[in-house]
């Protein structure tokens, strides 16, 4: 006949092994849902959807053009970004700058420019770039090289960027080792386009199976000494 204590422990045994069921079915999910995350694009700042262009600067090989953009709690690998242009130039390079106290610091490298450039959303790719780290801000600054120019569009008054969070700075700077003057109002009009990977790390091969055997071998324990009581 089952005694009491036999009872209890039984009990406690079987519930103790649903939790681990449980924790250990959480565990793989959690997993799997954060490597398929890890390839998610993620659009970090767009200043061209739902906006119109006012009118457009020019940038040229003394006369740079920056917009200014942040990023939140988490970090980003930079995949591209798109600027709208007004013309179809030759000879312009884009480049990741760091923030100085408000305006362009200095230059962290350069995109690569796409095989033409039109009059309208030019797509230049990020080749080894750092990882945009959280809670900082950066600038995307358009020149010209050499004889090089481009009409970069700004949005008019009522211009906005997503996500709300994002700023509406952009900032020009009229001579080579001049003060940059900024404005608030009318951003360039601009996309950046990220990897998210570097926001939700990806699942080690080896972690993952290391996590995945101790799951399995406590359940298969917890059965044993069910079995046993």
């Amino acid at each position: 006949m089952t005694t009491a204590s036999q009872t209890i422990r039984k009990l406690a045994g079987q519930s103790l092994c649903q939790a681990f069921s449980i924790w250990g079915v959480a565990i793989v999910a959690a997993m799997l849902v954060g490597q398929a995350a890890s390839a998610s694009p993620v659009v970090l700042y767009d200043s061209i959807t739902g906006n119109t262009a006012s009118a457009a600067d020019t940038a040229d090989s003394s006369q740079y053009l920056a917009d200014k953009f942040l990023t939140d709690a988490f970090s980003y690998d930079l995949n591209s970004v798109v600027l709208e242009l007004a013309n179809s130039p030759v000879g312009v390079a884009v480049d990741l700058y760091s923030d100085n106290s408000g305006v362009p610091g200095s230059s962290l490298g350069s995109f690569s420019n796409p095989g033409s450039l039109v009059a309208g959303p030019n797509t230049f790719t990020a080749s080894g770039l750092p990882t945009l780290t959280s809670n900082s801000a950066y600038w995307i600054v358009l020149r010209g090289v050499a004889s090089g120019a481009a009409d970069w569009q700004f949005t008019d008054g009522s211009g906005t960027v997503s996500p709300n969070w994002q700023t509406l700075s952009s900032a020009i700077r009229t001579s080579l080792g001049g003060a940059w003057n900024t404005s608030s109002s009318q951003p360039y009009m601009m996309t950046i386009n990220t990897n998210s990977s570097a926001a939700v790390p990806e699942i080690d091969p080896a972690s993952f199976g290391s996590a995945l055997s101790l799951v399995l071998g406590t359940l298969s324990l917890l059965g044993r000494r069910r079995r046993q009581g």
